[in-house]
């Protein structure tokens, strides 16, 4: 456009230059066309601009979340290969009891129930944490269109729904959470208190299982028969969060849609507390707190009819020989999972039906309860966990096994007063301690390294909410100087790597080994381990403890960084934009850009090697932290499906599956011939996973991509700066001051280009 303006002018009659000069002479067209280059610009600019250090206004709200890219799919992908590596058949573990296709929802025919073998420390036989996280995984990618995790998620869904029901024993009652098949558990004012499995019309029951199959791996030293009983909060919240996600995946089929609002009902009834197991503060606010599971932990009282139960955990029987003690209070800051109380509350109120009031457990006085107090419940839950983790841990991320959370009743049997459960927390009470599984109050462990992934599942799901978190004092009393909340927690974690990691992992190559068989973007370990240094060692290498990982809240040290299920988690705090300025003991650190957050996933990532990952390789991981037993896995499989941004949201009622998915939801009729073969039940653990990609590109794309978005912007820019200045040149060429107005001459029709002719071309 600009080159056309710029032509020497034709020859025009008197008449021509006038019209030409009334018709804008060039200017209009001009402008069109720089506004039009000005458009592209800004979309160019604005890509360029993104990447800038950027502080939100309070009205702007919280920025989007951060994702790895390739290098952490291509991780996700592996660690998901080996932790599917633990699903096995039913029939080569017997101990989990079979139901019959007739007794469940359609989408289960032709699916052979699977579980997940689990080992080490509480975990050995089948545990529902392990089950819990291998339902979480496969109905999130189920909804991203992986037709053979909606088959896993199905079987491993109808293994859980078996638990529920119980072994032999059992009879005709669900065990649900409850000691034996006394029909107990589908009784809200029954011991324990609480609801833990529902049953449905002449269907199997939904609910929480027992923590532990086969239950005898519960008995005692003396060798007397005390079965596993009870169940566990962990897992009980990530399998009905797949499972909503399974309904997702399957349409919203109306049987299944019952099964799991009976199961989360369940869940608030046998693991919060609901309806009566509260505080209320001094404004007059109900809290909550998940307990550590249906018969113990959290606000269960310490006497009467509803105490916890004798001999649990104490600590789970046959693991006294790992210590601990069991008195009331307890609770574990980990078990809190304030996205999952989320989707369980949007999807109950996303799919109710009158005929679901029938499931709700009224209250000790009879008077029924309504879906509005369910959804309460969840948002209690919330309040009550966020500030309890506020006062459970540091200023560097690490955080407590175990706290207590006393907030005793005039009555000590009664289930709600006012009170408020963190007045003392980490102690129970004024000094008293308690832990269980093996691992310690006071110090950040095993059980409490999975905080923040939980954390940051709520930023990635729930962006807006997971900002609005009321803070209350010690007291109960709201304290709007307290600034905490999932973003604030997370960036404790990236704070503390900035401060004391021996290297920057968001400057790509600054933390590559540069040492013996080293590959290309291979990142070395040890400079990163010393931002949570546990261990004060004088020999090669000297190791100092990290500032900031003990504290008021957290007095002891806890578990080393090495272990792949503590470092791992912490790598999920990249997902959250570091934004603003944040200053520690008078250090103070800017803002990251998006690159340099996604840079950091990308260094983390490269922490193992999966080169070697293949039949040539054996199968095999290299890497410090990059082990592949049970627990470890479950850390890196769910740690890299949120940095690589696999995590969906659920999808609402009317959504189109993929079509992948639609395949295998059309197959249904085929489904039991397709799956009954055993398909290899121990899957190749490489199977489907492309190892081949050029790593060193994937550290550098980002920031060129973005250099080359800004050389576009400024080149438009100039083009249309140029077509501006060159209309209006051609406009002043055209127009001569002072001219009069031309009679009309029907024999100048001397030929150049028209105002029409000129609008066609720009067109």
């Amino acid at each position: 456009t600009t080159l056309r303006l710029l032509r020497p002018l034709p020859r025009r009659t008197q008449r021509d230059r006038f019209s030409a000069c009334e018709a804008g002479g060039g200017g209009p067209m001009a402008v069109r066309a720089g506004l039009f280059a000005a458009v592209v610009c800004a979309a160019a600019v604005a890509s360029a601009a993104a990447v800038q250090p950027t502080k939100p206004s309070a009205e702007a709200g919280p920025e989007k979340p951060v994702f790895g890219g390739e290098p952490t799919e291509e991780a996700f992908k592996v660690w998901l290969s080996v932790w599917r590596n633990f699903y096995i058949h039913v029939s080569v573990n017997h101990s989990i009891p079979e139901l019959k296709d007739e007794d469940l929802p359609k989408a289960f025919r032709g699916i052979p129930p699977k579980i997940v073998s689990s080992s080490g420390g509480a975990a050995s036989g089948v545990v529902t944490e392990g089950m819990g996280y291998a339902l979480m995984v496969e109905g999130m990618m189920a909804v991203r269109g992986d037709g053979w995790a909606l088959k896993l998620g199905l079987g491993l869904a109808r293994s859980w729904l078996g638990m529920v029901q119980g072994t032999s024993d059992v009879a005709d009652h669900p065990l649900g959470g409850a000691d034996t098949n006394d029909g107990s558990a589908t009784k809200v004012d029954a011991a324990p208190y609480g609801v833990s499995a529902i049953r449905g019309e002449g269907g199997a029951s939904a609910g929480m299982a027992t923590w532990k199959f086969p239950r005898q791996l519960c008995t005692g030293p003396s060798g007397k028969n005390d079965a596993c009983h009870g169940s566990a909060t962990d897992g009980d919240e990530d399998a009905f969060f797949g499972m909503m996600y399974l309904a997702a995946a399957l349409g919203y089929p109306d049987d299944f849609v019952d099964l799991v609002i009976r199961g989360v009902i369940a869940f608030a009834s046998a693991d919060f507390g609901f309806p009566d197991l509260y505080r209320k503060l001094p404004d007059g606010r109900k809290v909550m707190l998940p307990k550590a599971g249906s018969q113990w932990g959290g606000l269960t009282p310490p006497d009467g009819k509803f105490k916890r139960e004798n001999g649990v955990p104490d600590p789970l029987r046959c693991f006294r020989n790992l210590g601990g003690s069991a008195e009331d209070w307890c609770y574990a800051p980990a078990y809190f999972a304030p996205a999952n109380y989320r989707i369980f509350r949007d999807f109950a109120s996303g799919n109710w039906k009158p005929e679901f009031d029938k499931y709700l457990p009224p209250l000790l006085d009879g008077t029924p309860t309504q879906l509005k107090d369910l959804v309460a419940s969840f948002d209690a839950t919330i309040l009550g966990g966020y500030n309890v983790l506020y006062y459970s841990s540091c200023e560097s991320g690490s955080v407590s096994n175990w706290v207590g959370v006393q907030a005793a009743c005039a009555d000590d049997g009664a289930l709600s007063c006012r009170g408020v459960p963190w007045t003392h927390t980490p102690y129970v009470g004024e000094t008293g301690h308690c832990n269980v599984s093996g691992t310690h109050w006071g110090q950040y462990g095993a059980d409490a390294s999975r905080m923040p992934w939980r954390i940051a599942m709520d930023y990635v799901l729930f962006t807006e909410e997971s900002e609005k978190v009321d803070m209350y004092d010690r007291t109960g009393h709201i304290d709007a100087t307290i600034k905490f909340n999932a973003r604030h927690y997370l960036h404790r974690f990236v704070t503390q790597y900035r401060r004391f990691a021996q290297c920057d992992g968001g400057i790509p190559g600054d933390c590559d080994c540069h040492y013996g068989d080293c590959k290309v973007n291979d990142t070395q370990a040890f400079p990163l381990s010393a931002a949570f240094e546990v261990n004060e060692r004088t020999d090669e290498p000297p190791t100092h403890r990290a500032p900031g990982l003990v504290c008021d809240n957290v007095p002891n040290y806890g578990q080393t960084w090495w272990a792949g299920f503590m470092s791992w988690p912490t790598f999920t705090a990249f997902v959250v934009p570091y934004s603003e300025k944040v200053t520690y003991h008078e250090q103070t650190f800017g803002p990251m850009n998006r690159t340099e957050s996604m840079t950091w996933m990308q260094t983390l990532a490269h922490l193992c090697d999966f080169s070697e990952f293949n039949d040539e390789g054996f199968w095999q991981i290299g890497g410090a932290v990059c082990q592949t037993n049970y627990f470890h896995a479950s850390q890196e499989v769910v740690s890299t499906m949120i940095m690589s941004g696999s995590v969906p949201a659920l999808p609402k009622r009317g959504w189109r599956p993929p079509a992948v998915l639609r395949e295998v939801l059309l197959e249904s009729s085929k489904l039991a011939t397709a799956v009954a073969a055993d398909e290899h039940d121990r899957r190749r653990p490489g199977e489907g996973v492309n190892m081949k990609a050029e790593r060193s590109q994937f550290r550098t794309a980002p920031a060129s991509r973005h250099f080359s978005a800004a050389i576009a912007g400024g080149a438009c820019a100039f083009a249309a700066l140029a077509a501006l200045v060159a209309g209006f040149w051609r406009r002043r060429r055209l127009c001569s001051p002072g001219a009069s107005r031309p009679e009309a001459d029907d024999d100048d029709a001397a030929t150049y280009t028209s105002v029409a002719e000129s609008r066609t071309l720009l067109a």
